[in-house]
């Protein structure tokens, strides 16, 4: 298959599934169920949500600059900041259009002639890592949930736990070595950047008056933010797996998919910067640092 048709279709198929999954949501509970328990959350705490969010992509930003420099790629703070969210922009509101991550190769090729191998080796890398940390929380919490149920298992979790990192390093001492001495570090940045995320959920949750589960919601966020890759821009994933968990854990499936759509609504309104960047795109000039 040609590779543009093989790319057209892919995102076609993600859209495809955004948009089932989502006709599924709402023909369970009503949007405007939803919609109306949205309206009630408490405005305060979604700011602080959004400025987690903000913060989590900032730093995400700063981890993906890691890669670049790895590359001997030394792009400026300020213009990798601009591009980040130039790609995040244009990953979110154009579906059809050219992917955010293949924006920002090309705009880096046009500008310094970089090879373009090497920019999305950077870009590839960057993201399994992110992985690699959402995958890192997601062990951590499911021992913090034994601890408080049974106890039998609570020492697998840690051997786990290790012998990701431990596999994970040496998968990209084998397959990247130019990233080995920067795995660590990238790692740190990735389970912070989740961390931040994390708390953007918490404070969404505080928005909606939850006061419990919170564990049991964070790790069906994680889980979302894993299975995203299937979805575009992880909508419909999200709201899906909200919705079911809320059948398996007894919530209220109006607030629990609430949360979902509040998550990707922050998302949006923080990928419209990249809009601002776009608009304003010749007063930038891409610099080296």
């Amino acid at each position: 298959m040609n590779p543009n048709l093989k790319k057209v279709f892919i995102k076609f198929l993600k859209i495809s599934i955004s948009v089932v999954l989502l006709y599924f949501v709402f023909k369970k509970v009503p949007f405007n169920d939803v919609w109306r328990t949205i309206r009630t959350s408490k405005l305060i705490y979604l700011i602080l949500a959004t400025i987690s969010f903000l913060l989590s992509q900032i730093i995400s930003s700063s981890r993906l600059l890691l890669y670049f420099k790895a590359q001997s790629f030394n792009l400026s703070s300020k213009s990798n900041l601009v591009l980040y969210f130039i790609g995040m922009f244009y990953n979110f509101f154009i579906p059809g259009g050219i992917g955010g991550d293949a924006y920002k190769i090309y705009l880096l090729k046009k500008r310094f002639n970089w090879k373009t191998k090497l920019l999305a080796s950077a870009v590839f890398f960057d993201r399994l890592n992110g992985l690699i940390g959402i995958l890192c929380w997601i062990i951590a919490l499911l021992m913090l949930f034994e601890l408080q149920e049974t106890k039998k298992l609570i020492f697998v979790f840690p051997i786990v736990l290790i012998g990701l990192i431990v596999f994970s390093k040496l998968f990209f001492q084998k397959m990247a070595p130019i990233y080995n001495s920067i795995f660590l570090k990238s790692l740190l940045y990735s389970t912070l950047i989740q961390g931040l995320q994390i708390l953007c959920v918490l404070f969404i949750l505080k928005s909606l008056n939850i006061e419990k589960n919170y564990l049991e919601y964070i790790l069906i966020f994680l889980v979302s933010s894993v299975l995203s890759v299937i979805s575009f821009a992880g909508i419909g994933v999200r709201e899906f797996l909200f919705l079911t968990a809320a059948k398996f854990f007894n919530f209220n499936s109006k607030t629990s998919i609430s949360i979902g759509l509040i998550f990707t609504i922050i998302t949006a309104f923080i990928a419209l910067l990249g809009l601002f960047f776009e608009l304003k795109k010749k007063d930038f000039n891409l610099n080296k640092s």
